[in-house]
Order: C-alpha cells, then sequence, then structure tokens
C-alpha cells in the first residue's frame, strides 16, 4: 500500500503497459494487403538466407530494414511470419517509448516521464501501425524522436547520427529537414554534421554490397519510389484529397510551387526571429516540420502524418496546454487509416483533411507566440 501512495504514477505506467501489451497481443495475427508483401519478403529471405540482399527486385526497402527482416527469419522456428513482420515496428515502439521518457527527463524529475513513455505505447494509431497494420513509420520516427533528444541536450553530432538512421529507413525522414535547416542557420548545427547522413546510410549498406547488391541500386531506393503512385493524395489528410486525380500532372507542379513558396516563408520566418532555441522552441518547431511538409505536398500517404501523431504527443511535455492536438491527430489518423483498413468512404479523409487543417493553423500560430514570447523574455534579460 505505501508504493501505491508514493509512486502512483509508476504503477499507473506499468497498468497502461500491460493494457498496451494485451490489446498488442490481440491485434497482432491481423492481416492486410500490406502485410502479405511484407510475408512475401520474409518468405524470400526464409528460402534463399542472407544471399536475398543482393536482389535488388523483390523488394524496394533500403538494406536497413531488409536486415532486420532476415534476423526474424533466424528465429523461424519460434514464430511465423505475421509476427516476424510485424514484431520489427513493434520493438522500435519500445525505443520510440523509451525516447520519450529520456525527452519527458529534461522536464521531469519525479516518476512523469514513466507516465508519458507509457501513456504513449498505447495511443490506438502508434499500436495499431506497427502491431496491427506492420508497417515500419515508428522505424524512422523513434530516430527522429532520438534527434530531437540530442538537440534538446546540445549535441548535434549524436543527433544527425540519428537522423542518418532514420533516412536510412525511411526517406520520409526528409520531412525533418527544414527543421534541421533552420538549427543551421541559427548555428546550431554546424555544415559538416550534415555529411553523417549519407555516411550512416553508406555504412547500412555496406553489408549488402558485400553480399552481392550493385550500389547504383542502393543509392536509386528512393528515387524509385518517388514515382510509384499517380494520385494527389493516397488517403492523406490534406487539401489535395478534394482534388480529382484527373488533374494529377498539373497538380504535381502547382503542389510543388505551393510546398516551396509555404516552406520558405516558414523557414524565412523561423530564421528572422530573434529568440533563442530553447527546449520548448526545438520541440514545437520540430513539431510544426512534421505537420507542415506533408500538409502542403501532394502525393502524400495517408501513413506518412505518422510522426505527427508521434511529435504532437512529445510536445505535450513542454506544452500541456496542447493536450488536444495529439488527441485530434489520432482522430485524424484514424479516419484516414479508415480507406485502407476498413474500405470506408474518402469522405472520412476529407473530413479528417478539414479537421487536419484547422491543428495544422493552430501548430504554427503556437509556434510563432512562442518566438515572440522567447524574443520579449530574452530582451526584458537583455
Amino acid at each position: 500500500m505505501n508504493i501505491i501512495k508514493k509512486r502512483p504514477l509508476l504503477l499507473l505506467s506499468i497498468a497502461l503497459l500491460g493494457l498496451s501489451l494485451f490489446i498488442r497481443y490481440r491485434i497482432h495475427s491481423l492481416s492486410n494487403e500490406d502485410v502479405v508483401i511484407l510475408e512475401d519478403w520474409y518468405y524470400h529471405f526464409y528460402k534463399r538466407g542472407a544471399a536475398s540482399l543482393a536482389n535488388a527486385n523483390f523488394s524496394n526497402y533500403t538494406p536497413a530494414y531488409l536486415y532486420l527482416l532476415w534476423i526474424t527469419r533466424l528465429f523461424s522456428n519460434w514464430f511465423g511470419s505475421i509476427v516476424a513482420v510485424k514484431i520489427i515496428p513493434t520493438v522500435f515502439d519500445f525505443l520510440s517509448a523509451y525516447a520519450i521518457f529520456l525527452i519527458a527527463r529534461i522536464k521531469f524529475e519525479d516518476d512523469s516521464p514513466y507516465l508519458f513513455s507509457a501513456l504513449f505505447f498505447v495511443l490506438p494509431t502508434i499500436l495499431f501501425n506497427s502491431t496491427g497494420w506492420g508497417q515500419i513509420e515508428s522505424l524512422y520516427t523513434s530516430f527522429l524522436l532520438l534527434c530531437v533528444y540530442f538537440l534538446l541536450k546540445n549535441k548535434p553530432l549524436f543527433a544527425l547520427i540519428m537522423f542518418g538512421f532514420a533516412f536510412s529507413f525511411k526517406f520520409q525522414s526528409i520531412f525533418f529537414l527544414p527543421f534541421l535547416g533552420i538549427l543551421f542557420l541559427k548555428n546550431r548545427i554546424r555544415w559538416w554534421q550534415f555529411l553523417l547522413i549519407p555516411l550512416v546510410y553508406v555504412v547500412l549498406a555496406i553489408p549488402a554490397a558485400l553480399v552481392g547488391r550493385s550500389w547504383q541500386s542502393i543509392m536509386l531506393i528512393y528515387v524509385s519510389q518517388v514515382g510509384q503512385f499517380h494520385s494527389l493524395s493516397m488517403s492523406a489528410p490534406n487539401l489535395y484529397i478534394f482534388v480529382p486525380d484527373s488533374f494529377y500532372e498539373i497538380g504535381v507542379w502547382v503542389g510543388m510551387g505551393i510546398f516551396i513558396t509555404v516552406m520558405a516563408i516558414w523557414g524565412w520566418l523561423n530564421w528572422r526571429a530573434k529568440a533563442a532555441c530553447g527546449s520548448r522552441q526545438i520541440i514545437l518547431m520540430a513539431l510544426a516540420s512534421l505537420a507542415l511538409v506533408p500538409f502542403v505536398l501532394p502525393k502524400m500517404h495517408d501513413r506518412y502524418f505518422y510522426p505527427v501523431d508521434v511529435f504532437s504527443f512529445a510536445a505535450v511535455i513542454f506544452f500541456p496546454e496542447m493536450w488536444a492536438v495529439p488527441i485530434l491527430y489520432q482522430l485524424i489518423s484514424s479516419l484516414s487509416y479508415s480507406v485502407f483498413i476498413l474500405d470506408a468512404s474518402p469522405k472520412y479523409v476529407m473530413l479528417a483533411a478539414l479537421i487536419n487543417t484547422g491543428v495544422v493553423i493552430y501548430i504554427l500560430r503556437k509556434q510563432f507566440l512562442s518566438l515572440q514570447e522567447s524574443s520579449r523574455e530574452d530582451s526584458t534579460s537583455v
């Protein structure tokens, strides 16, 4: 009874962790078209072993992920293909939860970090994306969280290494580059540290190259992914969902123009702000970058807003008044996922896009108000 009185947050955290593990166990056997594709890749490793790493045709994912899939094949006597596919992103959910814990430790000295970590682990879209859907968003997003953690600790070298790992798993990690670019312009990151990003990618690709895969195919993986789908919105909760795909060609060009214009304005306003980049400004700028980039870009997928689900929750650590934002992103992503998972009407994505529009505006307003407040505090202290 004493521990209940002394450490209630820790006990609540343990209960939430147990709840999440129970839900994950109940949904781990779910299958879908994407899981079937990943299972095919798994069986490719099961039949051919490590030699499959030399094959550039059976998978369009990077070597970093394929190594993990090959490792799960070594435990084929313990679990089947579906578990093998889903255990990878689920493990990285734990890494993300640990990163949330570390970030919360910067602000709190009590058991609150345990609670934040456990609450994150039980978020519906977080547990479903990995354990239910088998997607790998948790892999690169966990390293984005670690990247921000090291930036909060003023360790940009380690931060860029973490971003290099994120980039080595998925191309959509580049949604973070505008944020990193602003920190570079504010002299928080050195130019040469950006060289760590391709360096990490190349180092992680060496085993595949040694087995026999060509460096050309390794370096062109992301290029081949860009033109894979011809739709302005793949159930992504942005305003392109309202534009018919008959306008695809012109929509892409107009959309890219909008993207460049919006990001140039956002970048200039952040760069010109005189506020110092404290913990609050860094976490909010990271959230704004991840929310804005997929919102103004065409050809986005529903899952590309997964990092916003994560970082909107992380932002609450420093901005508790923003508690409604992660809840709204849970709703937004759930509505977007419903088209693929439940074969629901695209109208649900349209609703999600309208909600997302309001949330993005709120995040941008909150970020610039935070910059203004920081500027006033700096001028007052001087």
